[in-house]
Order: structure tokens, then C-alpha cells, then sequence
């Protein structure tokens, strides 16, 4: 009698245990694709600076921000596009997966039926521990002894297939070894005929021209302008029309004074260029290149400013309208045609030597100049500053 109110205890907690794993959890109602863009816009930046970064077609991230998982390729490869999306905008990549993952299964047919499926597993469980509870012992020992003699019929069964099989496997092996026998060849006193030696055979001789790389046309008319595309990097010179900023009048002298501390107000020599930026209405992330110095990237915060000077000043920079920026110590509009990323070439007489953008950010998150992207992959560099004789006077200094 023991025995028994024991085992209806332990069925009972089995019951409680299915009906507890049988909650339903409340997801978030957010989707990844409004998500994305949400935090995209709240950064202020276009699909299009995402694309560069990530390298993801600007195509995919639009579908992807429009939750139109259909236009997308296998779920594989979206959760890299997540994961690569997520450390650009700072995301929590695993809410972000997590919110993929939902979005998958509200398209599959079968997701909706996953909890009446689990409804009707734990309502079976139910019925058999009830009707196990009804049951006799006797009858409870007697289907674990039925079941136990079953699984001693199968573990037979599979012990003949086994050794059928090794069988099997020693008949073949053995054939194998009587085929590889060789029989002892016959003697024989008639003389076979050598036969003649083949003819040497003349390859003719085929020139393997290189292959030719691509030539990127630098000299322009004004409005001219040359590009390549080069592992889906689109890379484009600048052409003389093309306006890199336009001149400050809105600052006045009181407001300059404060923008543009005394001290960086430097009067420097022929051939050295010097650029104050500011960042006094936000955060902004900078990449540059001064002469033939590394390439240096972070993010100016804001109230920090940066002090560069030197022959040849290469900058991209995003968020410019949080900036005020002074060229050789004028107050000049980076903002200027309400685009939210820049390419800046100093002097202006250089930028049509160099191709934008003038920066390509790599995977393992290495950054090359253009140049040296086109001469890695083509194999023809540009010419660079260095090669039309300026001496540079390397200077820079963040605060």
C-alpha cells in the first residue's frame, strides 16, 4: 500500500512538472528589421555608411529592415548580416539574433501549431499517468516486464545484423586478396617484336599575355569622372566640380574665439595645410591620413577636438553637422548638400589624385586607403602626394 501512494506522488510531480514546461512565454513585440532601423536613425546614419562597413549589399539591408525575410538569402547568412549590423550600431546581439530567430518562426506554417502540438503531448502525458495511477501494480509490473522482454528481442536482433554484416565485410575483403594474387608469367623462346618508341609530340609554344589591370583615367575635365569596382567596392575619383565645402559666414569673431582657441591659430609655411575640428554638437567618428603617416580612426566625443597639419590631409568623417571645422583658420561648412558622411582632400589642387572612398574598411577591421586597396586587388597604384615632390610636415594633436 506504501509502494503505491509513493508512486502516485511521483506521478503527481511529474505532472506538475510537464505543466510547468508547458508556459507559454510572452515574446517582445518589436521586430529585428525595426530594430535596425530605429537604431540606425537614432545614430544618424544611412544605409548606405552601413553598407560600406559591413560590406552587405544596401539592397539586403533594406529588406532586411522591412522584415521581408523571403528576399533574403538562407537564415545563415542573415545572422552574420545581424551580428556585423549589431557592432556598428551597438546593439545586444544576441536580443538581435533572438528577434531573428522569432521573425523566422512567425513565417514558418508550422510555428503556429508548435503549442497545440505541445498542448496535446503534455494532455497524453496527463491521460497515461492517470491511467497509470488507476492501474493495479500488478499490471504496472507486468507492462515493465513486457517492455523489458521486447528490448531483449531488439538487442538480438541487432547483435545478428552485426555480425551479418562483419560477415559480409570479411567475404569481400577476402575476394579482394585472391583478385591482387598475381599468377607466375610463362617463359616462352619466341621473341617479341619491340615496338617503336612514340614520336616525341612539339607543344606549340603559346604566349600567356598578363592580364591587363584596370586603368583608372585621373586626368578630368572639370565634371569628369573616372570609376572601378573592385570586390563590390565601388571606387570613384573626384572630379575638379566637385565642391568639398563651402565657406562659414554664419560664425561670428566672439563665437570664433571660442571655437577656435588662440594657440591652434598658427600661421604655418608654404605647402603645410592646418585643419581645427570641433566636435561642439555631438559625437562624430573621424578615419584620416596625414602624408604618409598610419591611418588613424576613433570616435571625437563630444566637446574634444582635433588639430591636424601637415602637405597632404586625407579625413572621413561621419555626423558632420555636430562639427565646426576651420581650414587654415576660416571657418568652413562640412555639412554643406545635407550629407551626413564626408571625403576630405587638403589642398583641393590634390583631391583629384586620390579615389573615393578614401578609405576601405576590411573585415578583420583594418582600414586601407584606396590606393592601396586598387593596387592590392588590381595590382596598379595611384599616384600618391609623395610622388608629385611635396615634402610633408607631418603635425596632429587631439585633445
Amino acid at each position: 500500500m506504501t509502494e503505491e501512494k509513493n508512486t502516485e506522488e511521483n506521478i503527481t510531480n511529474e505532472t506538475t512538472a510537464i505543466e510547468a514546461a508547458s508556459t507559454v512565454i510572452v515574446e517582445p513585440t518589436i521586430t529585428i528589421g525595426k530594430l535596425l532601423r530605429e537604431k540606425r536613425e537614432e545614430r544618424g546614419l544611412s544605409l548606405k555608411v552601413i553598407s560600406q562597413q559591413t560590406k552587405i549589399h544596401i539592397g539586403l539591408l533594406a529588406n532586411l529592415e522591412a522584415d521581408q525575410l523571403d528576399k533574403l538569402p538562407s537564415k545563415t547568412y542573415v545572422r552574420g548580416f545581424i551580428k556585423s549590423t549589431s557592432k556598428i550600431l551597438g546593439l545586444d546581439q544576441e536580443f538581435a539574433l533572438h528577434l531573428l530567430d522569432m521573425a523566422y518562426a512567425k513565417n514558418n506554417p508550422l510555428a503556429s501549431t508548435s503549442v497545440p502540438n505541445q498542448e496535446m503531448k503534455t494532455e497524453t502525458a496527463r491521460n497515461t499517468l492517470t491511467s497509470m495511477v488507476a492501474t493495479p501494480m500488478e499490471a504496472v509490473k507486468s507492462v515493465t516486464s513486457s517492455s523489458m522482454i521486447f528490448l531483449a528481442k531488439v538487442s538480438v536482433g541487432i547483435l545478428i545484423v552485426v555480425i551479418i554484416i562483419f560477415n559480409i565485410k570479411n567475404f569481400l575483403q577476402k575476394s579482394s586478396d585472391e583478385n591482387d594474387v598475381k599468377l607466375p608469367e610463362v617463359l616462352t623462346t619466341l621473341h617479341k617484336r619491340k615496338a617503336p618508341a612514340p614520336k616525341p609530340v612539339v607543344k606549340p609554344v603559346v604566349e600567356v599575355k598578363p592580364a591587363e589591370p584596370i586603368q583608372v583615367n585621373l586626368i578630368q575635365d572639370k565634371n569628369q569622372k573616372s570609376e572601378v569596382t573592385v570586390n563590390d567596392i565601388n571606387l570613384q575619383t573626384i572630379s575638379l566640380g566637385d565642391k568639398q565645402f563651402v565657406e562659414d559666414t554664419s560664425i561670428s569673431s566672439g563665437k570664433m574665439n571660442e571655437l577656435l582657441p588662440a594657440k591652434y591659430r598658427v600661421q604655418s609655411p608654404k605647402g603645410t595645410e592646418t585643419l581645427f575640428i570641433n566636435a561642439s554638437e555631438g559625437d562624430s567618428w573621424l578615419t584620416y591620413k596625414v602624408d604618409d603617416k598610419e591611418i588613424k580612426k576613433y570616435v571625437l566625443r563630444q566637446g574634444r577636438t582635433l588639430f591636424l597639419r601637415g602637405g597632404v590631409i586625407r579625413l572621413f568623417i561621419g555626423n558632420t553637422k555636430s562639427l565646426k571645422a576651420f581650414y587654415n583658420n576660416k571657418a568652413i561648412n562640412l555639412s554643406a548638400g545635407n550629407k551626413g558622411v564626408k571625403n576630405i582632400v587638403l589642398p583641393e589642387d590634390m583631391k583629384t589624385k586620390f579615389m573615393t572612398p578614401l578609405f576601405v574598411f576590411q573585415e578583420d577591421g583594418s582600414v586601407m586607403t584606396s590606393e592601396d586597396y586598387l593596387k592590392t586587388h588590381q595590382g596598379k597604384p595611384l599616384p600618391t602626394p609623395a610622388a608629385e615632390g611635396i615634402k610633408p610636415e607631418p603635425k596632429s594633436k587631439t585633445h
